[in-house]
């Protein structure tokens, strides 16, 4: 799918989603302010920088629903905070000739942006596109409302395989899992439903022990090191590109020797692939 999909005049569909009257730069390819992240499975962002003026949007796209979850992380505003001016929310994809959002779901329930009584929110989301969007004001009034505007907001986003998640990825969720779980309310619940990471303590280490392929082992004797230094495996071989056509990603991913060692540098990585466009396709 081309970003380019999204540009060009505003369109009715757009306005009965975000109640914009006039036309905007709808879309994530919007050419005034929007930020795309892709082959990327960490990252934090500030919304002063990210989202500086309104209309404006910030999307990340998953490499491969099928293989990632993604999870975001986001601090409230201390200060003010205007209502319904900041939309957050996940589709599958954008269809240019019927100007429609596939498989749309807002998070606003979950984020809450302005609710004081938590500082911190979570939330996961298994589609193609994760957006924050930075809507224009529909009336005076709103323009009035928004002078004063959002104050800063930082969001924190994690994307984590399905199958054999990194261990470091799973370090980060985990952290999110427990304290998005303590603050979790009937009222305000946790926005983290799965988690393909095992989230509880690991036994403590008796004298004699170790772990082997990550199976605890009381009685072992520990394998030598010629350098006394953990280090990274190979690389594994590239996956499948995650489209045909209109750009795509593949990823790749090593393993840190020994399995309980910790390695210094990245454990998965993306690039860009299939950029052709797509000629007959929607």
């Amino acid at each position: 799918m081309a970003w380019s999909a999204l540009t060009g005049p505003c369109v009715a569909l757009i306005v009965l989603f975000f109640g914009l009257t006039s036309c905007t730069p709808s879309g994530p390819a919007s050419a005034t302010c929007a930020t795309l992240e892709q082959s990327r499975f960490f990252g934090v962002f500030s919304s002063t920088t990210t989202l500086p003026s309104a209309p404006c949007s910030w999307t990340l796209q998953n490499p491969d629903p099928r293989r990632y979850n993604v999870y975001m992380k986001i601090t409230k505003p201390t200060d003010s905070c205007v209502p319904r001016q900041i939309k957050t929310f996940q589709f599958d994809s954008f269809i240019e000739t019927s100007r429609t959002y596939l498989g749309m779901e807002s998070f606003d329930e979950v984020v809450r942006l302005c609710d004081a009584s938590t500082a911190v929110t979570y939330l996961e989301s298994s589609k193609q596109f994760l957006q924050i969007r930075k809507v224009a004001p529909r009336n005076a009034l709103e323009v009035v409302g928004q002078e004063q505007g959002v104050s800063e907001f930082k969001a924190e986003f994690l994307v984590v395989g399905k199958r054999n998640p990194s261990m470091p990825a799973c370090q980060m969720l985990c952290q999110w899992l427990e304290k998005c779980l303590n603050s979790s309310t009937h009222d305000y619940p946790c926005g983290i439903m799965n988690t393909p990471c095992q989230c509880w303590e690991a036994p403590k280490r008796k004298p004699g022990s170790c772990y082997r392929g990550g199976v605890y082992v009381e009685k072992c004797t520990p394998v030598p090191k010629d350098n006394g230094r953990d280090s990274w495996a190979g690389w594994a071989r590239w996956s499948v590109c995650s489209q045909e056509c209109g750009g795509g990603v593949q990823v790749r991913s090593r393993t840190c020797q020994p399995e309980d060692g910790v390695c210094e540098g990245t454990v998965e990585e993306g690039r860009a692939c299939n950029p052709q466009p797509c000629i007959g396709k929607l």
